[in-house]
């Protein structure tokens, strides 16, 4: 049984990489196979089909990816905080798996179990800025300026950073938006303080 967890694991592992290096369309049952170093078969065994493949290393990969942001707000008070969500969102970029990200998103329409997954990692996330949120604003000197909208607005643009990054920009421009981004907020969190 456990040899069988840690096949299923190592299969699952070698398609998160696939997406990550090549994409959705590339995904296939003997690529997976030749990265995992087992048989197409054995993938078939605790897959059955490409479909469940897929949605097993999309899961994963958006868990990863959700779990590595939360946990960079997480890491730090303030700046900090900020500084390793920078970093988090990079490593992203730079190991393919924004782009994965997006080539799901773009998938969840016509795959109704991509499509649930994509929603619930979305929501995750925006649940727990809402949660955060707060008190990184009070860290930094201000007031959050309608929570749930600012959820909304900072995991649209931490996706739209990540991107960038992925297509190629120069880091050090798409950090000065960045940093941009969390001064504009900050000002106005500042200026809904006052009298």
């Amino acid at each position: 049984m456990k040899r069988s967890l840690e096949t299923q694991d190592s299969i699952i592992r070698a398609a998160v990489r696939c997406l990550s290096s090549n994409g959705v369309g590339a995904l296939t049952v003997g690529a997976v196979a030749r990265r995992a170093g087992v048989s197409s078969g054995l993938v078939h065994y605790h897959f059955a089909t490409k479909q469940r493949l897929l949605a097993a290393a999309a899961e994963r990969l958006l868990e990863r990816r959700t779990a590595e942001r939360l946990g960079a707000l997480g890491s730090g008070a303030g700046l900090v905080a900020l500084d390793r969500l920078w970093q988090a969102t990079q490593r992203s970029a730079d190991d393919g798996a924004e782009r994965a990200t997006l080539d799901l998103v773009a998938l969840a329409g016509e795959n109704a179990d991509v499509g649930r997954l994509v929603a619930h990692g979305r929501q995750r996330e925006r649940t727990a800025l809402r949660e955060r949120l707060p008190a990184l604003f009070a860290e930094l000197g201000a007031m959050p300026v309608a929570v749930d909208e600012t959820a909304e607005v900072v995991a649209t643009f931490i996706d739209g950073i990540g991107l960038t990054l992925a297509a190629g920009a120069d880091a050090a421009v798409v950090r000065s938006a960045f940093d941009a981004f969390w001064l504009a907020l900050i000002a106005a969190g500042q200026s809904g303080r006052r009298p």
